[in-house]
Formats: C-alpha cells, sequence, structure tokens
C-alpha cells in the first residue's frame, strides 16, 4: 500500500501544571521497609515495639503500623517505631504489617506473623 501527497507528523508534550519540567525526576519506586522488632515467629506479651526501617531516595512521609488488618499507630520521623499493647489482643497468632508511603504516594510494606501469649502477664 502507497500513501500519495504530505503527511506532517507532530508531537506535542504538555504539563498540566505538575511541576513536571525537562530534567526533574519523578518518584515511582516503592519505600523499602524491613522489620526490625518484633522478630518474624517471635512470642511477644506485654508491650512490645514494634519498629520499622525504611528506605527511600524522596523521603518518607508516614510509616503505618498494621495489626491483623487495622491500623494501630502511625509514625512520621525516623527512626519509625510504635509502641504496641499486646494486652489488647488476643492470645495466638497475629499478622503484623509496617507500611511506608512516600512524599509521592508510593507504598511498600513488609508482613511478619507473631504469637502473642499474655498467660503469664
Amino acid at each position: 500500500m502507497t500513501a500519495k501527497g504530505w503527511f506532517i507528523l507532530a508531537a506535542v508534550a504538555a504539563t498540566a501544571g505538575v511541576g513536571c519540567s525537562l530534567g526533574e525526576q519523578v518518584d515511582t519506586d516503592a519505600p523499602v521497609v524491613g522489620i526490625s522488632s518484633p522478630k518474624a515467629d517471635s512470642t511477644v506479651s506485654g508491650t512490645v515495639s514494634f519498629a520499622a526501617q525504611v528506605l527511600d531516595g524522596y523521603g518518607v512521609a508516614k510509616v503505618e503500623f498494621i495489626v491483623d488488618g487495622v491500623v494501630v499507630g502511625e509514625d512520621v520521623t525516623a527512626p519509625y517505631s510504635y509502641n504496641w499493647n499486646t494486652r489488647a489482643e488476643s492470645n495466638g497468632p497475629h499478622g503484623l504489617r509496617a507500611q511506608a508511603t512516600d512524599p509521592s504516594g508510593n507504598v511498600g510494606f513488609a508482613s511478619i506473623s507473631v504469637t502473642v501469649d499474655n498467660t503469664r502477664q
């Protein structure tokens, strides 16, 4: 198939006032999160430090501390931690998640399981 005549192909780029310009980097990477306390598969009781380490080249807006799908605490300054009162939980296994959000809205997380045993408290 051949086309006859002249064709003009033009590419137009525009920004919608979102602060993007040539040479400006856009943050699309999620924060890297690790739970430093408590240790995975450990047995905990009483008040426990629930702590996370977070790496992100653009900064961290917040870290949420989540137990069994419910946000129980939040920290906005490093070192990121929450004093978790395990007496408010039932004895048995629980899922912990530290979820970090960077200033661009990217989210990273780490999850572990622990067992709560407050029978000796």
